[in-house]
C-alpha cells in the first residue's frame, strides 16, 4: 500500500540560521498593568522585627558570650576641679616704649645750645635761602655763623653772638643777639634796577642788634614758638644818584630797617624740628619799597 503523505503537524522545521531580530520590537508594557499589593490592615499589630532587622545589623553579645570578651579599663568618676586654685602661668611682659626726651634745641629763638653744644639749621624761602650754625661757648652764650643767599644774586656771609639773658626754664627764654654781615651782589648798583638789593634790603656791610625770645608750650614735642625783632643799619660803599643834577654821591650811604619775624620750631625728635618763619622788613628808604614780606620753611638739629 502507498505510503500516507506527512502531514502539516508533523513537517520537519526549515533548516538554516535564525534571521535577526526584528529592529523596532514591541516594548514590554507589563510594570503598568495594575498588580495587588498587600497591605497590612488598619487594626494589626506594628511588626518590630521588620525593623530591627534591617541589613548590616550587629547582634549584641549576651550573658556567657559577653563574659569571655576583651573587659574595657574602668574610667574613674570626673570630679569637680577648683579652677581658682590652678596657678596661673606669669603674664608676658608688656614692653613698655620710654617717654619721649624733651626737645631743647632752639636756633630761632633765645635758648642757647650750652656749653660744647652744636646746632645747625637750614631754610628755604623768600627772598632768601639761608643756612645757620650756632656754637656754645658758654651756658648762656652763642657764637652764631650762617650765609644768607637770594639764589646767587647776593650771597651774605654772616657772624655774630647770641645771650640768654632771662632764663625761665623749659618753658620760656628772652636774651639779645647781634650779627654782622658783608654782603657780595652778582651785579654793581649803578644796572641794578628792584633786583637783590632790592629784594633782600642789604648792602655791603650790614649789622642786625636786635631781641629774640622764645614760649616753648606743654608737652615733650610741643611747638616752641619764637619771636626775633631787629635793627637793620646798612652801609652802601657803592650807593648811586637817583636824582638829576643831585651831584656827586657819597662815600658811604647809611639806610636802616626793622626786621621782624616770628614762627615756631616743631620738635619731631629729641634734637630735630621743623621750623616755620613768617615777618617782614620794615623799611626807610625812599627808593625801596615800605614793606617787605619773608617766609621760610626749614629744619634745625642739634649735634
Amino acid at each position: 500500500m502507498p505510503a500516507p503523505a506527512p502531514s502539516e503537524a508533523t513537517a520537519p522545521a526549515p533548516s538554516g540560521p535564525a534571521g535577526p531580530p526584528p529592529r523596532n520590537p514591541a516594548p514590554d508594557t507589563s510594570w503598568a498593568q495594575p498588580a495587588e499589593v498587600s497591605a497590612p490592615s488598619r487594626n494589626d499589630a506594628p511588626d518590630d522585627a521588620a525593623w530591627e532587622s534591617f541589613p548590616g545589623a550587629t547582634a549584641v553579645p549576651r550573658a556567657e558570650e559577653a563574659a569571655t570578651l576583651p573587659q574595657l579599663p574602668e574610667v574613674p568618676p570626673l570630679v569637680p576641679v577648683d579652677e581658682a586654685a590652678i596657678p596661673k602661668p606669669p603674664a608676658a611682659p608688656v614692653a613698655t616704649r620710654p617717654p619721649p626726651v624733651p626737645n631743647r634745641v632752639s636756633l630761632l629763638g633765645a635758648r642757647t645750645v650750652g656749653e660744647g653744644g652744636l646746632a645747625a639749621g637750614l631754610s628755604l624761602g623768600f627772598p632768601t635761602v639761608s643756612a645757620r650754625v650756632a656754637v656754645g661757648v658758654l651756658r648762656r652764650l652763642d657764637v652764631l655763623a650762617g650765609v644768607d643767599s637770594a639764589y646767587g644774586l647776593m650771597n651774605e656771609l654772616r657772624l655774630g653772638a647770641r645771650w640768654m639773658v632771662f632764663d625761665g626754664g623749659p618753658r620760656w627764654s628772652l636774651g639779645v643777639a647781634v650779627e654782622g654781615s658783608h654782603a657780595f651782589f652778582l651785579r654793581p648798583a649803578s644796572v641794578e634796577e628792584r633786583g637783590a638789593r632790592y629784594l633782600s634790603g642789604r648792602r655791603n656791610w650790614n649789622v642786625q642788634p636786635g631781641i629774640v625770645g622764645n614760649l616753648q608750650l606743654r608737652g615733650a614735642r610741643a611747638p616752641r614758638l619764637f619771636l626775633d625783632v631787629r635793627y637793620l643799619l646798612t652801609l652802601d660803599t657803592e650807593p648811586i644818584q637817583g636824582v638829576p643834577l643831585g651831584g656827586l654821591p657819597p662815600d658811604v650811604e647809611f639806610s636802616s630797617a626793622f626786621p621782624i619775624r616770628v614762627g615756631a620750631e616743631v620738635p619731631v625728635s629729641e634734637k630735630t624740628s621743623y621750623a616755620v618763619t613768617l615777618g617782614g622788613d620794615i623799611r626807610t628808604r625812599p627808593d625801596e619799597a615800605d614793606f617787605m614780606p619773608v617766609i621760610s620753611f626749614g629744619v634745625v638739629t642739634g649735634f
